[in-house]
């Protein structure tokens, strides 16, 4: 007898531990990438090199949730950018794309502290179609040049006025560099995201910089707001970005995106729109505009697309040139699916206005020729 109220004993407690078990959450995934590149740059300089994340960035994801009850949710993301051809992580921080915790509820929508993509970069990577994937080194329509050149295609924050590798992409809201390429996660940042209504969607973030008047790295506090309709075939989304002055980089911008897709059975079409405006004593130029059209089309395996754009402002940069339009992007490549995890593909872009520099050096369009494969796990 005593043997058998010990087995229902350890029933009822296994009973309860699997009970507590489904209340909670923990997934693992992400993708692993990588191509062969033959890079030419503005200076002419033409390398073939193994490149990770050629059309998509590498990453490990996870994430997990606890439900709290009465539609309470508590949840969590860490995701990394593991380099595959050299096994490093990012030089932005070891979880350097998604990295916070929050709150969600059924009815309310959800609020996260942490670091993770604006609005604004979400918005343009839905435009894009491949979540920001092809072109050059895995950017999508998102461009924002190289080391020879100050090429900007399409904006995930606003760039204050910067101009020649000094202010491209300025980073803020927590610790980078100005002139720094990622600009399109905020650190130090709160955001609440609504739930969706009859297919409208808000959300809102602000970042802080939290660097005071230390002229340390050009951070400046940050909002962003988007709001997105969305059914079966068609996604449209206006959104609306501000970074304020620092001491490093003493320039304000704003920044205003519209743009949506729409899929025609195999065929799917992006366009977007944006319009830039800058101030203050750094500020290189004071009005940009950007504009892209995106397609892709599903032919059984394979999903050939072509994307261009153009990115322009009314600055002048350096050396005197008048930069009018500093981009001109134009990316075609196709996807052959091996599985629903496995792909391989072939991509090509340019920047047929991408240089800025002297124009005895750096006179050349960049281009960049890709094969590769991906595998999502």
């Amino acid at each position: 007898m005593r043997l058998q109220y010990r087995w229902v004993a350890l029933g009822l407690l296994g009973a309860v531990g699997i009970s507590a078990q489904a209340q909670s959450e923990l997934k693992i995934s992400g993708v692993l990438d990588a191509g062969i590149q033959n890079y030419k740059s503005a200076n002419g300089n033409t390398v073939n090199r193994l490149q990770n994340g050629a059309f998509e960035t590498s990453r490990l994801i996870i994430a997990g949730k606890e439900d709290l009850g009465g539609g309470l949710k508590a949840n969590f993301m860490l995701e990394m950018a593991p380099a595959v051809d050299t096994g490093e992580t990012s030089r932005f921080g070891f979880f350097n794309r998604n990295s916070w915790v929050g709150l969600s509820g059924a009815q309310w929508g959800e609020v996260r502290f942490g670091r993770y993509l604006t609005g604004s970069a979400n918005l343009l990577c839905q435009v894009d179609l491949h979540w920001c994937g092809s072109g050059f080194n895995g950017t999508g329509i998102m461009y924002n040049g190289d080391l020879a050149t100050v090429g900007r295609w399409i904006s995930g924050s606003p760039g204050r006025g910067g101009n020649n590798n000094e202010g491209i992409s300025v980073f803020s809201g927590g610790n980078g560099t100005a002139g720094s390429a990622e600009s399109n996660r905020k650190n130090n940042a709160i955001q609440y995201v609504s739930s969706r209504i009859s297919g409208f969607q808000a959300k809102v973030m602000y970042s802080m910089g939290e660097l005071g008047k230390n002229p340390a790295n050009g951070s400046g506090d940050h909002v962003d707001a988007t709001l997105t309709y969305q059914d079966q075939n068609l996604f449209i989304g206006i959104g609306y970005a501000e970074v304020r002055p620092d001491p490093l980089w003493n320039a304000k911008g704003a920044l205003t995106s519209l743009g949506g897709t729409y899929k025609f059975g195999a065929l799917r079409v992006g366009a977007i729109y944006q319009y830039e405006t800058a101030s203050g004593p750094s500020a290189k130029w004071t009005r940009a505009k950007s504009w892209a059209l995106t397609s892709a089309y599903r032919m059984g395996a394979f999903e050939p697309y072509l994307k261009f754009g153009q990115h322009s402002t009314n600055g002048t940069g350096a050396y005197g040139i008048v930069d009018g339009t500093d981009a001109f992007v134009v990316n075609v490549g196709t996807q052959y699916a091996l599985s629903k995890r496995t792909s391989l593909y072939a991509d090509f872009v340019t920047d047929l206005k991408g240089s800025d520099g002297n124009p005895a050096i750096y006179k050349n369009d960049t281009r960049l020729i890709t094969v590769g494969m991906k595998h999502y796990f």
